[in-house]
């Protein structure tokens, strides 16, 4: 907080004290990690490439992984060394990617191995259960990410596909009972990566031949986008936001919607956050924060007309609101038009009593008036002038006195707002108990 500025005039906080914003808690440009579009390529069209020699070690890798498999034992081992085989850099993309899906099959396997002490009774680790499904996924990932490489003529054959999306369809309910497991014990992080998941490949279930609706699917939007929040995941975040509001009621897709505008800020993205901002404060102009960023945008920027003019655009628009005479008055504070300050300050008041930064800021402009009063006032003791300039700049103080002490009331904890304005008005309308004890608040140990 500045309390005195050039020739010892008050100027006003920087920014809106938060405890004035109406707030409804339970509170463009995507980020968008989805795969490639799909290309409808026949895998046949790799016999026209020149395959490079599949390598001894390579085929003795696979080996051990079908051995793995079907003893269901020695998986991590297997898939060690195939992925360590990923060094080599002979490898084509075809083989890198079945290199991953292999890995992947692994990963179900060992998901398996749990599954199969649960259906025996025995014990088992149910965190091992789903983090095993989530690296199988993980795993898929990357093997997508290579299949779906350019080959040397710039052309697409992804030949893993099907594959992959028939793995994934497989494991799609345990995902979800993955993330509704962490949920149940609030681990928002790690229940991310399974909503993630779910929420990024949306296979369908079929039934003869029907497909079915994914009715889970709402819902891991949302949580997706709450526990990315959560966590100040703000690429998830965003990622997930805009399916989460498109499905959600207006008082959830309001808070929802702030959550990604504060995802794009801490993003330090401010093209997208202000067009956000922007975005937020048409669909939801009752929802202050849209409001509220936007106005100490325009300030920071010391674009006070923009700040009048968003303002008196919604009150055209939603009517008058207190927080929109509140900016007014706080933009003309800060050009010093200290009579059209206390004006907009009056109807911010008459609209809500207890908006103790209205209060702040006419007691500022007054007391900014009075000091300008005072120092450009006459100084010859014998001149009428000199009595008539001490009367104005004292009942400046005066009408700043009531204002400050409102501050006080409705702010006891802020003591870095009204202790120093009262301090000096105490002083001028020489009221001696007060001054005393605010002086006492300022000095403790004088």
């Amino acid at each position: 907080m500045k309390i005195k500025g050039t020739g010892g005039r008050y100027v006003a906080f920087s920014h809106v004290d938060r405890g004035q914003m109406k707030r409804r808690l339970s509170p463009s440009i995507f980020i968008c990690l989805l795969l490639s579009s799909l290309l409808l390529f026949p895998c046949t069209l790799y016999a026209k490439e020149k395959k490079p020699k599949k390598s001894e070690k390579l085929s003795t890798l696979y080996k051990n992984a079908k051995t793995a498999l079907k003893n269901g034992s020695g998986q991590d081992a297997a898939r060690n060394a195939l992925l360590g085989a990923l060094d080599n850099p002979d490898l084509s993309n075809r083989q890198r990617a079945k290199v991953y899906f292999t890995a992947a099959k692994l990963e179900e396997s060992l998901n398996a191995v749990e599954n199969r002490k649960a259906w025996l009774k025995q014990p088992y680790d149910t965190a091992k259960f789903f983090n095993k499904l989530s690296d199988m996924y993980a795993q898929l990932r990357l093997c997508d990410s290579v299949d779906f490489l350019p080959d040397a003529n710039g052309k697409v054959h992804p030949c893993m596909q099907r594959k992959t999306n028939a793995l994934r369809l497989k494991h799609r309910q345990n995902i979800y009972a993955g993330a509704k497991f962490y949920l149940s014990k609030k681990n928002y992080a790690a229940a991310y990566p399974f909503l993630d998941n779910y929420c990024t490949y949306k296979g369908h279930a079929t039934k003869n031949g029907t497909e079915q609706p994914d009715t889970l699917l709402k819902n891991a939007t949302l949580w997706a986008t709450l526990s990315a929040f959560l966590t100040d995941n703000s690429l998830g975040t965003v990622k997930h936001a805009d399916a989460a509001i498109a499905t959600s009621d207006p008082a959830t897709a309001e808070i929802l919607y702030e959550y990604k505008v504060r995802s794009f800020s801490k993003l330090g993205n401010d093209s997208a956050w202000v067009a956000a901002l922007k975005q937020g404060l048409l669909i939801y102009p009752q929802h202050d924060y849209f409001f509220v960023q936007l106005a100490d945008w325009y300030q920071s920027l010391r674009q006070f007309s923009e700040e009048r003019n968003l303002a008196d655009e919604l009150i055209r628009r939603s009517g008058p609101r207190a927080i929109y005479y509140y900016a007014k008055s706080k933009s003309y504070l800060s050009e010093d038009d200290f009579e059209a300050c206390i004006a907009c300050a009056d109807t911010c008041i008459s609209l809500q009593q207890d908006f103790a930064d209205a209060y702040y800021n006419k007691g500022i402009a007054y007391l900014n008036m009075a000091v300008i009063v005072q120092e450009t006032s006459c100084k010859d003791v014998n001149n009428p002038q000199y009595l008539e300039d001490k009367r104005r700049a004292q009942e400046l103080f005066r009408q700043a006195r009531p204002c400050m002490e409102t501050v006080r009331k409705l702010q006891p904890d802020r003591q870095d707002r009204w202790a120093s304005p009262l301090y000096r008005i105490y002083l001028n309308l020489n009221l001696g108990d007060e001054f005393n004890e605010i002086d006492k608040l300022l000095n403790p140990k004088g």
